[in-house]
């Protein structure tokens, strides 16, 4: 075989095709300069398969082998593995700067403020214990007390309700995101039928993963086909191929009706993932209305408990102006059971407040070992309480006031849990007879009119009630305010505890992202060089095609 001029010619022909394709990459990568998880595309050229001719082989020009995007698989898993940290963290600073807000000292109605100015209205009580005006005033400070209690316990259990919420919410996004990823999946296993690859599908799928990730914690598997698997931490699928696994809520009858996390597989079968998740803003909401808001209201309820419980014990011996004694300033502790959903024995327990003076303001958990014995388990200092033994129907003493009686046959792990303290921010009140006649006040000791008693009301201000947990009568470490001021500043300990990693965090992906873009990012500067490179290359390819033109000429007209 030799040398044809038309051979020439295809040559010119390929060229300008190759050249014109990859000045329209580069308009697409120009396009997309600001196009967030868009990797910068390459036209990779190769030269094309030479002929055989007399001296040899010649080659026939040049054709694209490809149009590949910048990716770093590995800085891309990087990426993914701190995006599970920064969605937690975001949703920790955010609640605890809520928090921060609403037990502020700033805000004209803190706690401490306002159990100050209840001492001092009794202090004045103590000085005049007739005066009408210092009763009225005491009964008036009393009330706004209650209703700081009131505000702040119902508004953590608003914000425990917010969050439950938001989790409903997040559960929707990653389903509809889960989706996209196996709609990408497939679409992207059906446009890859050859080696080139679907570049474009591809960046999206990596932008919903990347906000995925985000979410909830993942593990990101490469398929050899072209597909993606993902994974959470635990190895439950989310996402297999073109397969997406669904996720969905329920309500949690141990856990005041909350929701719990399940995910579904084809089948229809759940699996609760709840406690399994470990990163991403599902596990921060998670994190926040079960344990950090949890405790923290927890804790108010026990300061509250704790103070109405050392007030009605001292003004209970005293005497009102009308000669009457025991009477109580705030209501009494309402005591609380709640049954284990998962209970199988016929067993019911009630409990009642059989002695509100000396009651514990822990809360309890009684786990039947047998038909008519049990174990009682403190949760709040984790301590075991001891075994115990009932008759049926019965009413019997138990954690120093609860009056509890047990009917039915229990199986054994059957449970129950009681506390005195539950929601007592949000049910502190003035007891009303107080409230509807001042002359209950009981500031008399050893008559109605000496005021003792209203000076031992007064020392409850400094006494060491409350330990680092529970109420300490006698035995504590902190005052009632103190005991508030440790709430309201481990809040703050956390709050900037979570701010500084978010921060970190931030940093890590920031430098993170930045690699990225040096990488697979889009350079104007470069695209330029780029344009005018292959704009001259395609110039040339048309000015061979021009010469070759010339030569067909002067060859037809030599014929």
């Amino acid at each position: 075989m030799t040398s044809n001029i038309f051979s020439v010619l295809n040559t010119a022909k390929l060229g300008l095709l190759s050249q014109q394709l990859a000045i329209e990459v580069t308009g697409q990568n120009i396009a997309n300069v600001q196009t967030e998880g868009y990797s910068r595309q390459e036209v990779n050229f190769e030269a094309s398969n030479p002929r055989n001719f007399s001296l040899g082989q010649i080659g026939t020009g040049v054709r694209v082998a490809g149009i590949e995007r910048s990716h770093d698989e590995f800085l891309f898993s990087q990426i993914l593995g701190e995006g599970d940290t920064l969605g937690r963290f975001q949703v920790r600073k955010d609640v605890f700067e809520q928090l921060e807000l609403l037990l502020s000292e700033n805000n004209g109605r803190s706690l401490n403020g306002s159990l100050s100015s209840f001492f001092n209205g009794l202090q004045d009580v103590a000085s005049n214990p007739t005066g009408l005006p210092e009763r009225s005033s005491l009964l008036a400070e009393a009330q706004n007390l209650s209703s700081v209690f009131n505000n702040l316990g119902e508004s953590l259990f608003q914000i425990q309700q917010n969050l439950d919420s938001a989790i409903s919410v997040e559960v929707a996004k990653i389903n509809s995101l889960a989706q996209e990823v196996g709609s990408l999946n497939k679409a992207i296993h059906a446009n890859e039928p050859t080696t080139f690859s679907a570049n474009d599908l591809r960046d999206k799928r990596d932008q919903k993963v990347k906000e995925l990730s985000e979410m909830i914690d993942l593990n990101f598997v490469d398929e050899q086909d072209g597909q993606i698997s993902l994974t959470l931490d635990d190895g439950t699928p989310l996402v297999l191929q073109s397969n997406v696994f669904t996720l969905a809520t329920s309500i949690n009858g141990n856990n005041k009706s909350f929701l719990d996390i399940e995910i579904q597989d084809s089948a229809g079968n759940s699996t609760n993932v709840t406690s399994s998740l470990t990163g991403g803003t599902i596990k921060g909401y998670l994190e926040m209305r079960d344990v950090e808001v949890e405790a923290l209201k927890d804790k108010l309820d026990r300061l509250g408990a704790g103070f109405v419980k050392e007030f009605n014990k001292i003004h209970q011996q005293g005497f009102g102006i009308d000669g009457s004694t025991g009477n109580n300033f705030f209501n009494a502790l309402r005591t609380t059971v709640v049954s284990n959903v998962n209970n199988t024995g016929s067993a019911t327990l009630t409990a009642s407040n059989g002695d509100p003076s000396n009651i514990s303001i822990d809360k309890y958990e009684i786990t039947f070992t047998g038909s008519n014995s049990f174990s009682l388990q403190n949760l709040t200092t984790g301590a075991s309480s001891g075994a115990f033994t009932f008759t049926a129907g019965s009413t019997f003493n138990l954690a120093n006031g609860f009056a509890v009686t047990i009917s039915g046959t229990p199986a054994v792990g059957d449970s129950f849990k009681l506390s005195a303290s539950e929601n007592a921010a949000r049910e502190f009140s003035v007891a009303s007879g107080v409230l509807s006649n001042g002359n209950k006040i009981s500031a008399g000791l050893n008559s109605s009119t000496d005021g003792a008693n209203a000076l031992a009301l007064t020392d409850l201000q400094s006494d060491l009630v409350f330990d680092s947990l529970t109420l300490k009568a006698g035995s504590g470490t902190f005052t009632f305010d103190e005991f508030y001021s440790s709430i309201v500043s481990s809040v703050g300990i956390q709050s900037f505890a979570s701010r500084s990693t978010l921060s970190q965090q931030d940093g890590i992906l920031l430098q993170l992202n930045t690699r990225r873009e040096s990488i697979a990012g889009v350079s104007i500067d470069e695209e330029m060089i780029n344009m005018i490179k292959f704009q001259q290359a395609f110039n040339a390819a048309a000015r061979l095609i021009g010469a070759v033109d010339e030569l067909l000429d002067t060859i037809i007209n030599q014929v």
